[in-house]
């Protein structure tokens, strides 16, 4: 019986399909005292060991490929803006330069895009989030998002959050807005601050989210339907926007409406801007 095994496990490992082939394998129940049943036992141990060098090698390639996947997504979305501001050959952008390069800086060299991002390092400092959003509106049409409306305080609302990845986080939401708002209706962000947080609500008209997806909806992975994953929509936004926020000491929060939905970002507040 062992050699019939051992036989197995030797054509096994040679098959094309090996993957598939190791899983069905098993020589434990040969285990025993005797010397054919301390055979089986250090075969059965090889075995396994090779079944988890198999299983690793599996999820590490399918990690390499999400994490490429995930490069493209990071840096597709400044790269078409760039592309709009700057259609001449020699005009350097700065700015989308510099997101661009921040994108392949936290995913570079990493072992899964989450953990890239996870990884990352924000540099957080003071920002004056009413003039941050002003510009984020008047600027969206670069990233494809049209009738984006914002109505500015007039006051500096200073927090404390990294300039690039905030530009991120938003950019990410009213792109998710626009996929899923009713088609002719602005999407609409306003800022309420008090002495310890300021709060931004991105809120678009459309269908609820589903009560199911609710809890789930900023996982890696997770995206409102199957159809976004063959559009190039890898449910990846929303979850690059949790962790950029949390870096920042802020949260994100999406809510049911009567008419649609809102994302609701918090940041807390700091004392002063540095001069410009």
């Amino acid at each position: 019986v062992l050699t019939r095994r051992a036989a197995a496990v030797s054509y096994n490992v040679n098959a094309p399909n090996v993957e598939q082939r190791l899983g069905a394998l098993d020589v434990s129940d040969l285990r025993g005292r005797d010397e054919l049943g301390i055979l089986a036992g250090a075969l059965s141990d090889l075995l396994q060991r090779v079944k988890d060098d198999v299983k690793r090698e599996s999820i590490r390639t399918q990690q390499e490929r999400d994490m490429w996947h995930a490069v493209g997504h990071e840096i597709m979305s400044p790269l078409q803006s760039l592309m709009v501001l700057h259609p001449q050959a020699d005009d350097a952008s700065h700015r989308y330069v510099q997101r661009m390069q921040q994108a392949v800086k936290v995913l570079y060299s990493q072992a899964s895009p989450s953990e890239a991002l996870q990884a990352a390092t924000l540099q957080v400092a003071a920002l004056d989030l009413d003039r941050f959003l002003s510009h984020v509106a008047a600027n969206a049409h670069f990233a494809g998002v049209s009738d984006v409306r914002y109505q500015a305080v007039g006051a500096p609302v200073p927090v404390r959050a990294d300039e690039f990845p905030l530009e991120d986080v938003l950019t990410h939401l009213l792109r998710n807005a626009d996929r899923h708002r009713t088609p002719g209706t602005p999407i609409t962000m306003a800022l309420l601050h008090d002495t310890g947080t300021a709060t931004v609500r991105v809120h678009n008209q459309g269908n609820p989210i589903e009560p199911a997806l609710m809890q789930r909806i900023f996982d890696y992975g997770v995206s409102g339907n199957d159809g976004q994953a063959e559009s190039g929509q890898r449910g990846q936004g929303l979850f690059v926007a949790r962790t950029y926020m949390g870096k920042m000491g802020g949260t994100i929060e999406a809510r049911n409406e009567d008419d649609g939905v809102s994302m609701v970002l918090t940041l807390p507040r700091t004392g002063s801007l540095p001069l410009s």
